[in-house]
């Protein structure tokens, strides 16, 4: 490829680098206003992108939060003034602060010109305002971009050398690619939650987890960037096959990258980095690719040849298919709708579980964070009820119930939740009348290693059409409470 030319003569606030890509303009233009490429090339080297949004239409919004390697994060939003595919780009870049306010403004316009099967790109960035802590940001807004557009060339040769895959569900695709990776997709009959929560999931990656006869022992599975996945893979032959791996970037339900090693004695050991992305093809399918990036094509080809690799991959996405058709046939009664949140517990399942059966143990840690338990009574039985009063930060009071259809001690519990009245009656939520009036929740308990996974799955019951609209519009602000509460539960867990 062309070596990035020197900045054209430009005023003061204004940058112009010109980059010939060995690649047609259709593709170029695909890299710059599809989120899943974007992502993996926008900024300087070391930086990720966890938080890639855009609307690529005039007046379209752009978010873009970039993680620095030390893991500050940049937050950046952005408005598309100009498109016109596939030829120019003009659209605006501000950088935030963490209170939100604005520390510089750039609008930048990108040109694509193909010839003889090359684009030449030309990216023009005019400052238009600027605050005094911008200063810093400007410096290395030049490096900035040529490392940028060096990346940029990478992805380009990296989706040129990925193959067409096959969007038939239950087809695996091996990807023809560099000679430093190795990449495996297949679409899934499960919408895009589920998928991302039979990975997520140690519960569930233990059943399907690498290729046919192998089984896994699950030590520590901490989904967060910088959280540790260590497991041993136990072979046919009896050969026990350590790995240990690090959260890189997380970002629910679409994207999961972590550095792996593992090997087994008498053999060197396999590094790579591995990139899992999870595409909603629509409501009902998924395609989940996995991309290993190997140190180099030696240890690529080594692990083929030493580990069976390539069809490794392709017998753990097989089984992965395998392991969501049984578990959609054994919860048919569940919608592909419904809202779920898994939470591992450093504490035995008797415990977790009596912290949500007994009113002493309920009164410390449920509701939403900040609030205060006044009140309750507590019925465990099916056809029960907890009804209880709690405090707002600000003052304000509220009542919720329970009716509880299930309890099947230390296993599992379902239940109607309800806002209620001081009565007992059901009642609409206090801030949004939109809200349903029941929601079936099922919280199940598993242990393992003297840890539990908690599994709250729940969707409205009786609810009208606009209910449901509204129910799945509140799924972030569900996934906030929940999390916050479940914050207040680890907590009253460690010190009893």
């Amino acid at each position: 490829m062309d070596a990035m030319s020197n900045p054209f003569e430009t005023p003061a606030r204004e940058l112009v680098l010109t980059r010939v890509l060995d690649a047609p303009r259709r593709l170029v233009y695909q890299a710059w206003t599809e989120p899943e490429h974007l992502a993996r090339w926008w900024g300087p080297n070391g930086f990720t992108n966890p938080v890639c949004e855009v609307d690529v239409r005039p007046a379209g919004a752009i978010r873009i939060d970039m993680r620095g390697p030390d893991g500050t994060v940049y937050p950046m939003t952005g408005v598309f003034k100009v498109v016109t595919e596939p030829e120019r780009l003009v659209f605006s870049c501000t950088p935030v602060d963490d209170k939100g306010r604005a520390i510089f403004e750039v609008v930048n316009t990108v040109t694509f010109v193909e010839r003889k099967g090359r684009t030449t790109v030309t990216v023009q960035a005019r400052v238009v305002m600027a605050t005094p802590a911008a200063a810093p940001y400007l410096e290395g807004m030049e490096p900035g971009w040529a490392q940028s557009l060096e990346r940029l060339a990478d992805q380009l040769a990296s989706m040129q050398g990925t193959a067409r895959e096959r969007t038939t569900s239950g087809i695996t695709a091996v990807a023809a690619v560099t000679d430093r990776e190795i990449v495996v997709s297949r679409v899934f009959e499960a919408p895009r939650e589920l998928v991302w929560e039979a990975w997520t999931n140690p519960e569930h990656v233990v059943r399907w987890w690498g290729p046919r006869g192998f089984t896994t022992t699950i030590e520590i599975m901490d989904v967060r960037p910088g959280g540790m996945w260590k497991h041993v893979m136990h072979g046919p032959d009896g050969t026990d096959y350590p790995n240990r791996s690090v959260f890189i970037e997380v970002a629910k339900p679409e994207r999961i990258v972590y550095s792996h090693g593992g090997g087994t004695k008498g053999r060197r050991g396999v590094r790579f980095e591995a990139t899992w992305t999870f595409e909603a093809l629509n409501r009902h399918q998924t395609r989940v690719t996995m991309r290993g990036v190997f140190p180099s094509a030696e240890d690529r080809e080594r692990v083929v040849k030493e580990y069976g690799a390539i069809e490794g991959g392709k017998q753990t996405l097989e089984r992965l298919g395998e392991h969501l058709q049984a578990w959609a046939a054994s919860a048919n009664d569940t919608s592909e709708n419904d809202f779920v949140i898994t939470r591992v517990f450093d504490a035995p399942r008797e415990l977790v579980f009596k912290a949500w059966t007994a009113s002493e143990r309920l009164r410390e840690w449920w509701g939403p964070k900040g609030f205060t338990m006044l009140s309750l009574r507590l019925d465990l039985q099916p056809g029960g009820v907890f009804h209880y009063r709690m405090r707002a930060p600000d003052g304000g009071e509220m009542w919720g119930k329970f009716v509880y259809r299930e309890v099947v001690a230390p296993e599992r519990i379902v239940f109607v939740n309800s806002f209620s009245d001081e009565k007992g009656n059901v009642a609409r939520h206090p801030l949004h009348l939109g809200w349903p009036l029941e929601i079936l929740i099922t919280v199940t308990f598993t242990e393992r290693a003297h840890r539990t996974t908690l599994r709250l799955q729940g969707h409205p019951i009786n609810a009208t059409e606009e209910e449901h609209r509204t129910f799945e519009d509140g799924r972030t602000s569900m996934q906030r409470g929940f999390t916050g509460t479940f914050d207040q539960l680890a907590a009253y867990l460690a010190k009893t």
